[in-house]
C-alpha cells in the first residue's frame, strides 16, 4: 500500500494547522494594508494583490480538497491520488507563506485622481495658455498660497485655461495626490454644489439627507486627504465653505482651492489670490482669426488679411468672440464678400450701449449669418437646455423632427442625418461645441455666453420662456404671455402650475421633464385647453398618477413624452390624437394600451419601455398602424403580465413574467432590429426561444441578468427547418449570466453564421472557464471590438478546443489565429485569467489593447508585423493600456516584441476606468451598463 494512503486524515489535519497560519498572516496583512490606506495617496502593491489572490484561490482549493477527504473512505486508488494532492498542497502553502514574509514593504503611492478635459479648441489653448497659464500656474505650485480666484470677463478664456491647467496637474508627478473639477454655474444652490463634489469624489449621498450630514461627510472624506486640487468653475456668488463642507485648504495640508468668476468681488469676499485672465494682444487676435477661418497652415490674400485683420480688431480681443466671428466666415470668397462681412460687423455693433451689450452684438452676428431660418431656430433651441448642460444628439434632434423644424422625409433615419447635418453647420460655426458625454455619447453644449445670447434674442420673437435648471417652484399664471412660442422648465424644481389654463395660442413646445427632486403631483385638468398649437410636450420625471383630459385634445401634437413617471396610472384616450408621431412611456404603472393608440395612423415612434405592459401590444404589433414604425428593440423580462412592446428607436424595450416557452408566445413584427433579453430566467438557451428564429434583420442582440442561461445556442435545440440566420448581426452584449458555460453548446451548424458580428462584450458571466474555442472564433471574420470584463472564474480567452477544461501543462506557442478586423481588445477584472491565447495573435488592425487586473497572466500573444524583413509593431497600434507592474512581469517568446510594443504602453487609462464604473452604476439603468 502507498504510504500516502493510510495516513490521509492526518496529513489532512497538518495542512490545515498550516492553512490557520497563513489566514493569520493574510489577516495581518489585510490589516495593515487598510491601516496604510487610511494615509492618503497609498495603495496595495499589486503583487501584494496577486499574492491575496493566490491565498484565497488556495484556501477554496483547500476547502473542495477536505470535502473530497471526507467523502473518501475504502477506495485504495483515490485516497493515494488525495494523499499527492495534499503533499502537494503542503509544498504550495509553504512558498505562499515564504512570499507572504518576503514582502519589503505592502503599499505605494496611488496613481492620481482626476479626469482630462477637453479645451474649447486647440487655437484656443494656444493663445491663453502661454500669458495666462504661467501666473495661474505659479500660484497653484506656490505653497504659500492656497486659494486662487481665477477672474475675468465672460469669453475671455478662464475656463479653457483651468481645463489646460487641469490637464496638466494630473500629468505632474508627486506635487497632487488628486485633482477634482466641478461646474457651479449661476444656478447655484449648496445642495447642488455637494452632490457635484460628491459625484468628483465618487461619494454617493442618501436622497434624504440634509446639508448638515453632506456637509459633514464631505468634510470628513476631503480632511482624510492631502494635497489635491478642487477646481470650482464658474461661481457667481460668495459661498460659505463650511455649510458645503470644504475644509480651509492651509500650507500643511498642501491643499489648493481654485475658482473661476467673472468678478473680482467673488476672489476678494472668497479671500482667494486674484488672478486676472488678460484679453488678447491685436497681434494673437488676429492670428487667432486667421488659424480658426484658415487652419495652420494656409494664409490668407494680402487684401483679405487687411480685411480680417479689422475684424478681428472688432472682436476687442476677446477670445470667444474672435473663435465666434472666424467661425461665422468660414467660406467667404473673395474680397467683396469679406468687405461685406466686415461692414455688417460695425452696423450690428454701432447702436450698443456698453460693452457687455457690443459683445452680444457680435455674437448675435454670428447667428445673424447663419444661412437659413431653419439653421436660426435650431440654433435658438438649444437655449431650451440648462446653463452647461450636455445636449444628448439624438435627444435634440428628436425635438426638431417633432416640431417640424426638420420636415418630413422618406424615413426617420433620414431626418435623423439631416439633423447631424445641421449640427455639423452649428458646430462649423463654433456656435455649438461637439462633446461626448461619460458614456461615449455623442452631445453638444453652449457657452454660457452663447446661451445668453440667444435667450436675449427669444426674449422678442420668436418668445421663449426659459427656466431650465432654475431652482423656481413654481410658475405663475402671469408669467404665461400670450406670444409664447417655447417653454422650458428642464430640470427645474417646479411643483405647482397655474390652476387657471394659461392663453398661449402660439405655443408649439412644452418642456415639463423637470428634475427628479421635483414634486410636481398634479396637472390641473384643463390646464392645456388653451394650447390649440402645442406640437412638442415633454412631461418626463413628474410625480402624476393621471393625465388631464385637456390632452385628448391638442390635434397638432407630434411628440408626447412621459419618461419616468413612475406614478402614473391613468392616460386619457389618444384618439384624437392623429398628427402624433413620437408617443414615449416608460417606467409608468399603465396596466393596459391607452385607448386610441390603434387610431394613430401617423405614429412612428413607440416605446413602452419598462412598463406593466399590456396584452392589447400584441393584437397591435401586427395591425397596420403598426407596420409604420421604422425600427425596434425587444426587452424580455420579469416585470408585470406578459405582453409585447415594439416601437421605433433604440429605447423600445419589453417587460414581463418569467418566459415559460410555449406560453402566450407574442407575434414579433416584421423588421426587428435589436433584441434585448433582461430577467428571462426559464429558457437555457436562446435558441429554446421558439420565436427567435423569426427575427430575420437582427443588427443588435443584448443578454442580459438571465439566471437559467446556460448557452447562447444550442445544437440540440435546431432542426433543419429551423434555422437561426444571425449573418445580419453586428452587435452581441451579454452580461450578468451566472450560469452561462458557452456561447455554443455543442457543434455549431453550418447555418449559425455571425459574418458581420462587429462587436461582442462578456460581463459578469461566473461560470465561464473560456470564450472562444479556436474553431468557433472563425465565424467572427469582422470582429472589431472584443470586450471581457468581471468573469472571475474565466481561465482562456481563447482554447485550441471547447472540451479543454484541463489545462495541464499545454503550451503550445506555435499555433496562430488570424483576426484580420480586430481593433480594440479590452480585458478587465479576470481574476483567473490565465491565458489570452497559448499560441499567435495576428491582428493587422488592432489600435487598442487594454488589460487591467488580470494579474495571473504572464503572456500577451500579439504578433508583430513584418515589413520587408524587418519587425515592426502592427500598423494601426495606438495604445496597450497596461499597469507597469504588469507589464514588467511579462514573459516574451522573443525580448524583441518587448522592445517593439513597449513605446505603446500607456497607464493613464485607470483613473478614468474607475471613473466611468462607479458613474455609470449611479447614472444609467443596469440593462444599460455598457
Amino acid at each position: 500500500m502507498s504510504p500516502f494512503a493510510p495516513d490521509l486524515d492526518e496529513s489532512m489535519q497538518n495542512l490545515k494547522i498550516k492553512v490557520e497560519y497563513l489566514s493569520g498572516q493574510e489577516n495581518d496583512i489585510n490589516s495593515q494594508i487598510s491601516n496604510a490606506e487610511r494615509r492618503p495617496g497609498k495603495r496595495p502593491k499589486k503583487e501584494v494583490e496577486v499574492w491575496l489572490t493566490n491565498v484565497q484561490r488556495f484556501k477554496d482549493d483547500v476547502q473542495r480538497l477536505e470535502q473530497e477527504v471526507v467523502g473518501e473512505t475504502t477506495n485504495v486508488s483515490s485516497r493515494i491520488r488525495l494523499g499527492k494532492d495534499i503533499a502537494k498542497k503542503i509544498l504550495e502553502v509553504q512558498e505562499l507563506q515564504k512570499k507572504g514574509n518576503d514582502f519589503n514593504s505592502l503599499v505605494i503611492d496611488e496613481d492620481k485622481t482626476g479626469r482630462l478635459l477637453q479645451p474649447l479648441t486647440e487655437d484656443f489653448v494656444k493663445f491663453t495658455k502661454a500669458r495666462n497659464t504661467e501666473n495661474i500656474w505659479e500660484c497653484v505650485m506656490n505653497d504659500d498660497v492656497t486659494k486662487i480666484g481665477v477672474y475675468g470677463m465672460g469669453g475671455v478664456g478662464k475656463t479653457t485655461t483651468m481645463k489646460y491647467i487641469n490637464n496638466q496637474l494630473l500629468k505632474e508627478k508627486g506635487k497632487f495626490s488628486n485633482v477634482y473639477w466641478v461646474t457651479v454655474s449661476k444656478a447655484f444652490s449648496i445642495t447642488k454644489l455637494q452632490s457635484d463634489i460628491a459625484k468628483a469624489l465618487k461619494l454617493r449621498f442618501e436622497e434624504d439627507e440634509d446639508e448638515t450630514i453632506r456637509s459633514s461627510e464631505l468634510h470628513a472624506v476631503l480632511n482624510r486627504q492631502k494635497r489635491y486640487v478642487l477646481i470650482l468653475d464658474d461661481v457667481w456668488e460668495r459661498f460659505d465653505m463650511d455649510s458645503v463642507g470644504i475644509p480651509e485648504p492651509k500650507r500643511s495640508n498642501g491643499c489648493k482651492l481654485v475658482l473661476t468668476t467673472r468678478s473680482l468681488e467673488v476672489c476678494r469676499r472668497m479671500k482667494c489670490t486674484p488672478v486676472k485672465v488678460d484679453l488678447l494682444t491685436e497681434e494673437e487676435a488676429l492670428t487667432l482669426f486667421r488659424n480658426v477661418v484658415v487652419g495652420n497652415d494656409s494664409v490668407l490674400a494680402p487684401d483679405v488679411e487687411e480685411i480680417a485683420a479689422k475684424i478681428a480688431k472688432e472682436c476687442a480681443c476677446l477670445p470667444l468672440a474672435i473663435v465666434i466671428l472666424a467661425g461665422s466666415c468660414r467660406g467667404l470668397k473673395g474680397t467683396r464678400e469679406w468687405r461685406n462681412a466686415l461692414i455688417e460687423l460695425i452696423s450690428s455693433t454701432e447702436h450698443a450701449s456698453d460693452a457687455v451689450s457690443k459683445v452680444f452684438e457680435q455674437l448675435k452676428f454670428s447667428y445673424s449669418r447663419l444661412e437659413n431660418k431653419v439653421l436660426q431656430d435650431c440654433f435658438l433651441y438649444c437655449s431650451l437646455y440648462p446653463e452647461d448642460r450636455f445636449i444628448h444628439v439624438n435627444e435634440l434632434i428628436e425635438y426638431w423632427i417633432a416640431e417640424e423644424l426638420i420636415g418630413d422625409m422618406d424615413s426617420v433615419e433620414a431626418q435623423l442625418d439631416k439633423g447631424h447635418a445641421i449640427l455639423g453647420k452649428l458646430t462649423s460655426s463654433c456656435l455649438l461645441e461637439s462633446v461626448t458625454n461619460i458614456f461615449k455619447q455623442e452631445c453638444v453644449m453652449m457657452h454660457d455666453l452663447i446661451r445668453d445670447m440667444a435667450i436675449r434674442i427669444t426674449a422678442s420673437r420668436p418668445r421663449f420662456m426659459v427656466k431650465a435648471g432654475e431652482r423656481i417652484k413654481s410658475a405663475p399664471y402671469e408669467h404665461w404671455s400670450r406670444d409664447l412660442e417655447r417653454i422650458s422648465f428642464i430640470g427645474s424644481l417646479i411643483s405647482e402650475l397655474p390652476i387657471t389654463p394659461p392663453v398661449c395660442p402660439w405655443l408649439t413646445t412644452l418642456l415639463l421633464n423637470i428634475s427628479k427632486q421635483s414634486m410636481l403631483a398634479v396637472i390641473p385638468n384643463s390646464f392645456f385647453s388653451k394650447m390649440p398649437s402645442l406640437e412638442v410636450l415633454d412631461l418626463s420625471n413628474t410625480r402624476i398618477t393621471s393625465l388631464p383630459e385637456s390632452i385628448s385634445n391638442l390635434e397638432n401634437l407630434h411628440a408626447l413624452i412621459l419618461h419616468y413617471c413612475n406614478e402614473l396610472k391613468n392616460v386619457p384616450s389618444l384618439e384624437k390624437l392623429k398628427a402624433l408621431k413620437m408617443f414615449v412611456l416608460t417606467c409608468s404603472k399603465i396596466e393596459e394600451l391607452p385607448g386610441g393608440i390603434e387610431k394613430l395612423v401617423n405614429l412612428r415612434k413607440l416605446d413602452l419601455s419598462e412598463c406593466t405592459v399590456v396584452h392589447e401590444l400584441t393584437k397591435y404589433a401586427i395591425s397596420q398602424q403598426f407596420q409604420g414604425l421604422e425600427k425596434y428593440s425587444l426587452l424580455v423580462g420579469t416585470r408585470g403580465v406578459f405582453g409585447l412592446d415594439v416601437g421605433k428607436e433604440f429605447s423600445i424595450n419589453y417587460t414581463s413574467v418569467p418566459f415559460r416557452s410555449g406560453v402566450d408566445q407574442p407575434v414579433l413584427p416584421a423588421g426587428l432590429e435589436a433584441f434585448v433579453v433582461y430577467e428571462c430566467h426559464d429558457p437555457i438557451s436562446l435558441s429554446a426561444i421558439p420565436w427567435f428564429k423569426d427575427a430575420k434583420d437582427l443588427r443588435k442582440i443584448s443578454v442580459n441578468c438571465c439566471n437559467g442561461l446556460e448557452s447562447i445556442f444550442s445544437s440540440s435545440t435546431f432542426s433543419e427547418d429551423g434555422q437561426i440566420s444571425l449573418g445580419t448581426v453586428e452587435s452581441f452584449l451579454l452580461f450578468k449570466l451566472p450560469r452561462l458555460r458557452v456561447l455554443f453548446d455543442g457543434i455549431a451548424p453550418p447555418h449559425i453564421i455571425y459574418f458581420n458580428l462587429k462587436k461582442l462584450s462578456l460581463k459578469e458571466c461566473d461560470a465561464m472557464k473560456n470564450i472562444f474555442p479556436v474553431q468557433l472564433l472563425q465565424n467572427f471574420p469582422n470582429l472589431e471590438t472584443l470586450t471581457v470584463e468581471s468573469c472571475k472564474n474565466v481561465e482562456d480567452i481563447i482554447v485550441e478546443r471547447a472540451e479543454m477544461s484541463d489545462r495541464g501543462n499545454h503550451q503550445d506557442y506555435s499555433n496562430s489565429i488570424r483576426l484580420p478586423k480586430l481593433k480594440d481588445l479590452t480585458l478587465r477584472y479576470l481574476p483567473r485569467l490565465k491565458s489570452i491565447y497559448n499560441g499567435v495573435m495576428v491582428c493587422p488592425s488592432i489600435e487598442q489593447v487594454l488589460v487591467s487586473d488580470c494579474l495571473m497572466v504572464r503572456r500577451l500573444p500579439l504578433s508583430l508585423h513584418m515589413d520587408g524583413e524587418q519587425a515592426t509593431a502592427p500598423p494601426a497600434l495606438k495604445h496597450i493600456f497596461a499597469n507597469e507592474w504588469w507589464w514588467e512581469s511579462l514573459e516574451w517568446d522573443d525580448p524583441l516584441t518587448k522592445t517593439i510594443l513597449q513605446p505603446f504602453r500607456d497607464g493613464k487609462y485607470q483613473y478614468v476606468v474607475s471613473y466611468l464604473k462607479v458613474v455609470a452604476k449611479y447614472s444609467i439603468p443596469k440593462w444599460m451598463w455598457p
